[in-house]
């Protein structure tokens, strides 16, 4: 076979995109019913119109949070022109040089927030390449560098607190079918996950990195990699500086990056259910009319967004966002255009996301609309009926886990299951908010190890192949699993 200019060859297989993956499902569920109405009572068999008007419906149900997205991808993306974040994250290696194990728990610590917070994962791929560089030079192999972003990112992603792309996703999911979710007991469980995967993950990668510190040929890396590294990294490589000199942390990106931190920390408030703890610091000066279901004296807290801190919902979060990513590229000191071109290239990356939430939501409309959602819910409801906790956690993590590797989009599965199993487990007695930290949980895991997942660019640059890294992170995985199913369970027994 003759190779690509890429060099890819004729018979290197592609991946079927989930957009492929959620259309053909659809089309699945729409011949499903159609089978079905002829002899299971409770299922109407959906039209042609039906199935082609429900990604449609789909978006239009989820707006909200496409919407939200949009903006949020728009902010980033400000914050990206000026350089604010790469700035950041590179002084703190140039600061770090030489405590590099240091370095690998703060660089580990802030891929964990950030994942918990914001999902963070693809964006962290340029970073394999700058600590490669860094931790080949301190003596460590690569595999530390990969490890330290890819478990750092990961775990966060698995202990998700207020991740819109994961738990906020989940939650309007749930929302749809009328089950209100806690966001505190999200929070608070999304926090211990993080914390405890964040331990072991730690102990792993720390043990290993101090293991071929001591002796070069403890490495798991084979000879070929070995070499790709110290080719890649081995020469101009003695100062973790280096690589990001060109990126100076100015005043004006530090600035920009405190802004964007503290745009998150506000978000975080505006969605915790503060008056459920007895805190009302945020409703103060208020008057609520109990009749009207209304603010007749708006709060200090809700005068932007129209709702006070702690009853924010994605509307009020994308007000949020829109409003400081003006207010970041002023500080930045970006022109007007710059900032429009900074945020229409940030928002141009989430349009995908924005999509699958409405695409993945014209399967549970077109359940919905037929009357197989509640067959099936019903039919599970049934065979679970008197599943404890000690079951339902393992079990329920499971599927997440194997669903994940089909379906990679994060909010397309929260939208697909969530109407399903959110149900089931009220039914059966179970708080919802524990089956959002499974599902979670379980899909972070799957993007520590699944080939669908998007870290594989960020093995490449670190010069760690795939069947290496799944060597060398089986151990760990197997662990996290076993923690979250623990945690899982145990809330599931407790709440």
């Amino acid at each position: 076979m003759s190779e690509t200019s890429g060099g890819k060859t004729a018979k290197e297989k592609v991946m079927i995109s989930s957009y492929t993956i959620l259309i053909a499902i659809t089309l699945l569920v729409g011949l499903a019913t159609i089978v079905l109405a002829q002899f299971v009572p409770g299922v109407t068999a959906a039209s042609v119109s039906d199935i082609l008007a429900s990604p449609v419906l789909g978006f239009l149900d989820g707006i909200e949070v496409s919407l939200f997205l949009l903006i949020l991808g728009g902010c980033l993306g400000i914050v990206n022109k000026l350089g604010a974040l790469d700035a950041g994250i590179a002084a703190l290696v140039r600061r770090l040089h030489g405590r590099e194990t240091v370095l690998i728990a703060v660089i580990m610590a802030i891929f964990a927030l950030l994942g918990s917070t914001y999902g963070f994962c693809e964006e962290t791929i340029p970073f394999y390449g700058l600590l490669a560089a860094t931790m080949f030079a301190a003596g460590f192999d690569t595999m530390v560098a990969a490890a330290t972003v890819l478990l750092g990112a990961g775990v966060g992603c698995l202990g998700s607190t207020v991740n819109p792309f994961a738990c906020g996703v989940a939650t309007d999911s749930l929302a749809s079918v009328g089950i209100e979710v806690n966001q505190g007991i999200v929070i608070a469980l999304g926090a211990i996950l993080t914390v405890v995967s964040y331990a072991i993950s730690l102990f792993f990668i720390l043990r290993y990195a101090n293991r071929v510190r001591r002796d070069k040929g403890s490495t798991i890396l084979s000879l070929q990699e070995r070499h790709a590294a110290e080719e890649a990294y081995g020469e101009g490589a003695a100062s973790a500086a280096d690589g990001p000199a060109a990126l100076e942390f100015t005043a004006k990106r530090k600035v920009a990056l405190a802004l964007f931190g503290v745009s998150f920390v506000i978000m975080i408030c505006g969605f915790i259910p503060w008056a459920d703890f007895g805190v009302d610091i945020f409703t103060a000066g208020g008057v609520y009319d109990e009749a009207a279901e209304a603010w007749t004296v708006m709060p200090w807290s809700g005068l932007l967004t129209g709702n006070p801190l702690g009853e924010w919902y994605f509307n009020d979060a994308s007000i949020w966002f829109f409003l400081m990513a003006i207010v970041i590229g002023v500080f930045g000191g970006l022109r007007e255009n710059e900032i429009v071109d900074g945020f229409l290239d940030g928002a141009a990356d989430m349009i995908g996301v924005a999509l699958m939430v409405g695409l993945s939501r014209a399967i549970s409309i077109l359940m919905g609309q037929t009357g197989l959602d509640m067959v099936i819910l019903d039919s599970a409801s049934t065979a679970l009926e008197g599943t404890s906790a000690l079951a339902f956690g393992p079990i329920s993590y499971l599927v997440y886990l194997g669903l994940s590797v089909v379906i990679t989009s994060t909010s397309a599965l929260a939208t697909i299951s969530m109407p399903i199993l959110g149900p089931l487990a009220a039914n059966l007695g179970f708080a919802p908010e524990v089956v959002i930290t499974i599902f979670c949980a379980a899909n972070g895991l799957a993007n520590l190890f699944s080939p669908t997942a998007v870290f594989l660019p960020g093995l490449l640059l670190a010069r760690v192949q795939y069947p290496t890294w799944l060597k060398w992170a089986l151990v760990p995985i197997i662990a996290i699993a076993v923690a979250s199913v623990v945690v899982c369970t145990g809330a599931l027994l407790v709440l």
